[in-house]
C-alpha cells in the first residue's frame, strides 16, 4: 500500500522569544549549538548536519527600490523528517508564493518531502541574489551613460554607491556559495535521492549570481 506523508511547515518571526526557541529545540532534539546560532543574526552562512536533521542558514537579501537600499536578513532552516522550521528575522512576504502553493494544497511541495521545500526556499534567497546583481548592474550602465553626457559629482557618488552595494551583496553571496555547495556534496538520510537535483541546480543558480 502507498503511503503518502504530508510535511508539515514552522515559521518563525523573530529570534526574541527565548522560550519558544528552547521548547522548540526540547521538542525536535536540536542541538544547543545550532540554536545559539539560529538566534545569533550576525552567523556566517553554513550547512551542519546533526543526529535529528539538518541545519542551514544564509543571508537573505532584498532591495529595497524606494529608499535604493539592501536589507539583509539571516534566514536559518532546519530539515528534521517530514518538519521543516525556518527562522526569520522580521515579518515578511518574502516566501509568500511558496506558503501559497501549500496551503492550495500542490502536490509536490507538500509530498516531496522537507528537503524540497528547504530548496524551494533557497530557490527564491538565489533568484534575489541574481535579480538584485542585474538591477544593481543595470543603474551603474545607465548612471555611467549619463556621466559620458553630463558629468557631474553626484552621479559618480551614485555610482559608487551601487558598486558598494554590489560589493556588499557579493560577500554575503560567497559563504552561501560555500553552504550550497557542501549541501550539494552531503549524504545524507535527511536529502532524498530525487531531491538531489534540485541542490545542484540550486548550486549552478547561485554561480550565477557569484
Amino acid at each position: 500500500m502507498l503511503s503518502v506523508i504530508y510535511l508539515a511547515l514552522i515559521n518563525i518571526d523573530g529570534l526574541d522569544n527565548i522560550d519558544l526557541m528552547e521548547n522548540l529545540a526540547h521538542i525536535y532534539k536540536i542541538d544547543n549549538n545550532i540554536l545559539s546560532d539560529v538566534m545569533n543574526p550576525s552567523a556566517r552562512p553554513k550547512m551542519q548536519e546533526f543526529d535529528n536533521g539538518i541545519f542551514v542558514t544564509a543571508k537573505m537579501v532584498q532591495y529595497n527600490e524606494k529608499e535604493d537600499i539592501l536589507t539583509v536578513e539571516n534566514l536559518s532552516i532546519i530539515i528534521a523528517g517530514n518538519i521543516l522550521i525556518s527562522f526569520q528575522e522580521q515579518p515578511g512576504i518574502v516566501f509568500e508564493l511558496i506558503r501559497e502553493r501549500i496551503r492550495r494544497h500542490k502536490n509536490k511541495i507538500r509530498t516531496s518531502g522537507s528537503d524540497y521545500l528547504a530548496f524551494a526556499l533557497l530557490d527564491v534567497v538565489v533568484d534575489n541574489y541574481i535579480y538584485i546583481i542585474r538591477l544593481l548592474g543595470e543603474k551603474i550602465e545607465s548612471l555611467e551613460e549619463h556621466m559620458t553626457n553630463d558629468p557631474k559629482k553626484e552621479l559618480l557618488d551614485d555610482i559608487n554607491a551601487f558598486k558598494q552595494e554590489l560589493n556588499f551583496l557579493r560577500k554575503n553571496i560567497k559563504p552561501a556559495k560555500e553552504m550550497i555547495l557542501n549541501l550539494t556534496k552531503l549524504d545524507s538520510e535527511f536529502i532524498h535521492d530525487e531531491n538531489t537535483v534540485h541542490f545542484r541546480e540550486l548550486q549552478d543558480n547561485i554561480n550565477e549570481a557569484s
